[in-house]
């Protein structure tokens, strides 16, 4: 299994970033204009598709987004009073983001297809659908938390493209409509691009980037990401199991362990995509990213090995 994973999972993702570390080595990218089209055009057409193919059903979908919601508050929460701490303060939205936010994507998708099967990758694809919606809504308020007015970040969200990629999806599943081919066609090519061309960035932004005195923080959003966010999703699965036991609550089967392995992805690239484009620590940001998925490869095995 470990094996596995590192070869079929993990490598796949540290050549893409391989790729972006000597690009900007050899070419000096425009990182700038790479997370503007990750974030404006390859990410909006991915949750776009991800919200049209959705074809769940909707007591599971209801029963994963509860738990995961749920599980979205109490990582908050945590995140936001250990980052308020001395020293960790001035870059509270940022190391926040990258704990709340986990790469349930492009490395829990195929790590849930290798580890549960079909079931458990449509499981996963729920939490990807919930998970942009964190990151369209708590996400750009964290990120931009302290900047603006209450009025002027509405306005910044009403401008985000994702929003309004969600919003189409959601009436065009409403409605039933059947998108023509030479509409749905381009925009699977710019979903089929985001995973690439956000590895790439981050590798470019990690040739450039210097951990140098920032241990601390990415040794605790590291831990936050790996050790305590799963830690929580299992107590709180074990309280909710009971709950459903009493008949209080649906039962979510195979679900449950799927919302552990969620809980215990490693940083999300978004995390580092939004940081960089709301102008904070981008560097900080993509090393978390780096060691938290590095490190993520014997946490997540040992984590499958318990389950």
């Amino acid at each position: 299994m470990l094996l596995h994973i590192l070869f079929n999972i993990t490598l796949p993702v540290f050549l893409l970033i391989g790729a972006g570390i000597l690009a900007e080595r050899a070419y000096k990218v425009d990182v700038d204009s790479l997370v503007k089209l990750n974030f404006n055009v390859f990410l909006p057409a991915l949750v776009f598709l991800k919200a049209l193919d959705a074809n769940l059903p909707p007591e599971l979908f209801g029963g994963v987004a509860v738990f995961n919601l749920l599980h979205t508050a109490l990582i908050l929460g945590v995140s936001w009073a250990l980052f308020s701490l001395p020293g960790l303060r001035s870059h509270r939205p940022e190391l926040t983001l990258a704990s709340l936010l986990p790469n349930a994507g492009n490395y829990g998708i195929p790590l849930a297809m290798l580890a549960f099967g079909a079931a458990g990758a449509n499981i996963m694809a729920i939490i990807v659908l919930i998970q942009v919606f964190v990151t369209i809504t708590i996400g750009l308020w964290i990120i931009d938390s302290g900047r603006t007015h209450w009025r002027d970040a509405l306005i910044s969200l009403l401008k985000t493209p994702i929003l309004w990629a969600s919003v189409a999806a959601v009436l065009v599943m409403v409605f039933k409509l059947e998108l023509p081919t030479p509409i749905r066609q381009p925009v699977e090519y710019l979903a089929d691009g985001l995973v690439p061309l956000a590895l790439v960035t981050l590798g470019a932004q990690l040739s450039r980037s210097r951990s140098g005195k920032q241990i601390r923080p990415l040794a605790l959003v590291t831990l936050m990401r790996l050790l305590v966010a799963p830690l929580l999703a299992w107590l709180m699965l074990l309280g909710w199991e009971a709950a459903a036991r009493a008949g209080l609550l649906p039962t979510l089967d195979l679900a449950g362990p799927v919302l552990i392995i969620a809980a215990a992805m490693p940083v999300a690239v978004n995390a580092y995509i939004l940081s960089s484009e709301y102008k904070r620590d981008g560097d900080l940001v993509s090393q978390t990213v780096l060691w938290s998925t590095l490190i993520s490869a014997l946490s997540l095995t040992i984590w499958l090995a318990v389950l």
